[in-house]
């Protein structure tokens, strides 16, 4: 989480430069074989999206596929080892947010064997936006919220 969005934001709500020790490193021959693996499920049309996991971590990136496609997404992150912040923040590098039909599943794990991967959940036509973490729900909201918190924010950038 270190030198991420969210310390950023820590930063600025105390009013101190603590931005985390922990900066993301980079593997780049494991990187290199999931590009390489995306860029193959792109060529032979087995992704619906993909999105990188990036500046906001996961959270952020399913916010931005959710928006765009205006679906909502039914996901659950749970994992006893990691806090909901560090899993839904953290900025590491080389993940790759990718949505699946479930017709293509078979040939979508034949291409990324080897390569760790997770299934979180599902998009749905709902338009709710929902994210669970061991039985708990963490984020509960509807797409259109979202939306328009998403261009309240970039109006106020301008």
């Amino acid at each position: 989480l270190g030198a991420g969005e969210y310390f950023k934001m820590l930063a600025k709500q105390n009013k101190d430069n603590a931005i985390g020790n922990n900066v993301p490193k980079v593997d780049l021959i494991k990187n290199k074989k999931t590009y390489l693996a995306v860029e193959k499920l792109i060529d032979e049309e087995i992704l619906s999206s993909s999105i990188s996991v990036s500046s906001g971590g996961l959270a952020i990136a399913l916010a931005k596929a959710s928006l765009g496609g205006m679906l909502g997404v039914d996901v659950d992150i749970s994992d006893k080892k990691l806090a909901s912040y560090v899993k839904l923040f953290s900025e590491s590098q080389g993940r790759i947010l990718v949505s699946i039909s479930p017709r293509k599943i078979k040939d979508f794990e034949k291409v990324v064997r080897g390569i760790k991967h997770a299934k979180l959940g599902k998009v749905s036509l709902g338009g709710k936006f929902s994210i669970v973490d061991s039985g708990k729900k963490v984020v509960d909201v509807s797409v259109k919220n979202l939306t328009n918190s998403y261009h309240k924010f970039s109006e106020s950038m301008k």
